[in-house]
Formats: structure tokens, C-alpha cells, sequence
């Protein structure tokens, strides 16, 4: 008898049927399962984990960060040594966190850590562990490692189109400077210049007034302004002015040349600083002026000559010509003796006469009042003249008045 008749369910049957629903369970239950057992991943890696720096300069790493779900994820550096300054830092901030979106590194955040080599810093090498850390808990640490040695990131130097330049101490010289950054890095370099006591040195960016510092991309190069004002009583002579650039642990200098050629200036006055005086129309009247040159070299070949004189007047130097007059504030002055004749037939008035000295390299001038006066002859024959009409009108009234 079967199976089906006797009532009872196959072996086959019943294997089918258990195969089946096991089966089915394994269907419904088996994309739950990975999410039960799944492990999220956190990543941080760098290019490069190895970066050789100065002492004085800034090691900078570019970071990588991937998660396999979004999340929160805190920075940290431990065992950077005593006295280094780091940070980590994105979009040109300062940062302590930042947040990953998933696991493809091409969508990772730009973040960076940066590590401040001190100055005094020996050579070695110095790693530094950062540590990652997401708002689950879950964490990731990447050591990367400072080599300091120096010298080994490259130099700067500075230039100057034209290093010498020359004028008169009245003059303001101006140089054009080219900074090269010969280092891997971008710097930001600050300046200095040292000139002579009694000068001015002024360095700045080219075309800015105000700024204090100067950036310059890696393999680059930047231009700097320096204006020198001379001490207005420099005498002629070379003068030295240093232009100093640092940064980054690294210094450059030039040297610049102003060459004083002295200043030239010429004035006309009195002794006694009196600009007048008095004469008799046609008598010779001696007076005196000073000419000085009160620049800071000589000036040669100056003859005083005089403008605006009247008609029929002279006037005669002694002497008639300086051959040199020295700068500087000795024996730098001298007097020439001006004879002056107003014409006979000058009126009684004050006559203004321009005195001048003209040298080769400067020239001055200066206005002298001249009072002229009737002479005293003519005032003591005016009087005789007039007490003898006097005498001859009384000898008249007297010998004929009675008649």
C-alpha cells in the first residue's frame, strides 16, 4: 500500500517542505545579518609622512581623512616635543574637528597639521602621532615625522637693480629689490634697513605704504621698496645702507651705496645782517656784504654782480671774483667790499639794487636799500646862497627905503 493511502507524508515530502522553509529564512534574514556584525572604518593617511625642515620653519602635512558612514571626527597630535607649536588646520582656519562625509578619498576634507620647528631645534628626527577620532568612539592614528636638518629646505636672497646711486644730501634715492624664495615652501619674510646716524631707511612691499611682511610662494619671487633720505648735512662721501629680509629661519641681506656728491647753496647778506645803507649822488660809497655757501661742497668761480641799478650809477667789487668757497659750517663766508656811485644827478629818494653771487654750481641774491642824499656841499652853499639874498634885500630896504 502507498504512501497516500496508508495516510502518512512521504520522507521526500517532508525534506522538500523543511528545505523550503529553511530557505526562507535565509532570505528574510540574510541582509539583516551584516548589519549586525558590520565594523565601521575610520581612516587617516598623508602623501607624504615624512617631511625635512629647518630649525625656524613649519613642517606641514596634508591629511587625508575616510569613514564608512558620516561622522564627526576629532584632531589630536601627542608627543610632539617641548617648545613646538602645532595645529591642525582647513580652508585657512584653524580647526579641532572636522566632519567626513564617507569613504571616497576624492570627497575627503582638506585638512592639514602643521608643526612650528623652533629656531634652537637640533638636527634629528622627531615623530609626532595624530589621532582621529569619530563621534562613536572609533579611532585612527597616523605617525608622521619631523627631519630636522639644516640648511636643507633651500634658501632666499635678496638683489637690488641698481645697489649704487648718487646726488646731493638734499636728494631721496630710491632702490628697487628683488626677493627670491629658493625654498620648497611658501614664506612670509618681514625687512629691515640700517643706514648712517641722522638717515632714514624705509622698506615696503612694492606699491604698498603700509605693509609689514611680505609672502612669497615657493620658488618664487617678490619685490621690496627701499627709500633712503640722507642726513641733510652729509658731506660728500660714500655711504653704506644694508636692506635685511628674514623668515622662516632663513635671513638675506644686501648692501646699497649712496654716494654724497654734496649740496650746492649760495646767500647774499650784511655783517650785521642790515640791508640798507646810504650815499651821495655822485661820491663813492663804500658797503660791505657777506656771501656764504651754506651747502656741503665748495662752490667755485662766484662773481658778484648786481641787477635793477639805475641809470647812470656804478658799482665795482673788491674782489671781483671768488675762485672757491668751501661748504660746511667753517670758512665758508666772505665779505666783498661793493662801491657804489649813485649818478650826480640822482634825486633824494631810496633806490632798490639787487645784489647777486653766481657761482658754477649755485647762486643767490639779495636786495640792498640804497638811500640816496643831497651832498653837504650843496647844503652849505644853499645856505650862503640864501643868507646872501637876505644880506642883499636888507642893504636894498635899507639904502633906498627912505627915499
Amino acid at each position: 500500500m502507498s504512501d497516500r493511502v496508508s495516510g502518512r507524508p512521504s520522507r521526500v515530502s517532508l525534506t522538500s517542505r523543511i528545505a523550503l522553509v529553511l530557505g526562507v529564512l535565509a532570505v528574510v534574514a540574510g541582509p539583516a545579518a551584516p548589519l549586525v556584525g558590520a565594523a565601521e572604518s575610520l581612516t587617516i593617511t598623508t602623501p607624504y609622512p615624512e617631511i625635512v625642515a629647518e630649525p625656524g620653519s613649519t613642517a606641514t602635512f596634508k591629511l587625508t581623512l575616510t569613514a564608512s558612514t558620516p561622522t564627526g571626527v576629532t584632531l589630536k597630535a601627542t608627543g610632539a616635543p617641548n617648545g613646538w607649536a602645532n595645529r591642525f588646520g582647513g580652508s585657512g582656519s584653524v580647526i579641532g574637528s572636522v566632519y567626513v562625509a564617507n569613504d571616497k578619498p576624492a570627497n575627503a576634507p582638506d585638512v592639514q597639521f602643521s608643526a612650528d620647528v623652533p629656531s634652537d631645534a637640533t638636527a634629528n628626527e622627531y615623530p609626532i602621532t595624530l589621532v582621529a577620532t569619530a563621534d562613536n568612539g572609533q579611532s585612527a592614528t597616523l605617525v608622521v615625522k619631523v627631519k630636522v636638518e639644516s640648511a636643507a629646505g633651500g634658501t632666499i636672497s635678496l638683489a637690488a637693480d641698481y645697489p649704487q646711486k648718487k646726488g646731493d644730501s638734499g636728494s631721496t634715492f630710491s632702490f628697487n629689490l628683488t626677493l627670491k624664495n629658493d625654498t620648497p615652501t611658501e614664506g612670509t619674510y618681514s625687512f629691515d634697513g640700517t643706514a648712517p646716524a641722522g638717515w632714514k631707511v624705509a622698506v615696503q612691499p612694492s606699491g604698498q605704504t603700509q605693509a609689514t611682511s611680505l609672502i612669497v610662494a615657493a620658488g618664487s619671487t617678490g619685490t621690496l621698496s627701499a627709500t633712503v633720505t640722507p642726513d641733510p648735512n652729509a658731506t660728500a662721501g660714500d655711504y653704506p645702507v644694508e636692506v635685511t629680509v628674514s623668515g622662516g629661519g632663513k635671513t638675506a641681506k644686501v648692501d646699497l651705496v649712496v654716494t654724497i656728491i654734496g649740496s650746492y647753496s649760495l646767500t647774499v647778506s650784511t655783517p650785521d645782517q642790515v640791508l640798507s645803507t646810504s650815499a651821495n649822488a655822485g661820491s663813492e660809497k663804500d658797503f660791505t656784504i657777506v656771501i656764504t655757501n651754506g651747502g656741503t661742497a665748495p662752490v667755485t668761480n662766484i662773481v658778484p654782480t648786481t641787477t635793477n641799478l639805475p641809470t647812470g650809477w656804478t658799482v665795482t667789487f673788491d674782489p671781483a671774483k671768488i675762485d672757491s668757497l668751501p661748504g660746511g659750517t667753517a670758512n665758508n663766508s666772505q665779505n666783498v667790499v661793493a662801491k657804489i656811485t649813485p649818478s650826480k644827478d640822482a634825486i633824494a629818494g631810496d633806490y632798490a639794487i639787487t645784489f647777486n653771487a653766481n657761482g658754477t654750481e649755485a647762486s643767490g641774491k639779495q636786495d640792498i636799500r640804497v638811500r640816496v642824499e643831497t651832498p653837504q656841499l650843496w647844503w652849505i652853499a644853499g645856505v650862503v646862497l640864501l643868507l646872501a639874498t637876505f644880506a642883499a634885500l636888507y642893504w636894498v630896504f635899507r639904502t633906498y627905503g627912505r627915499r
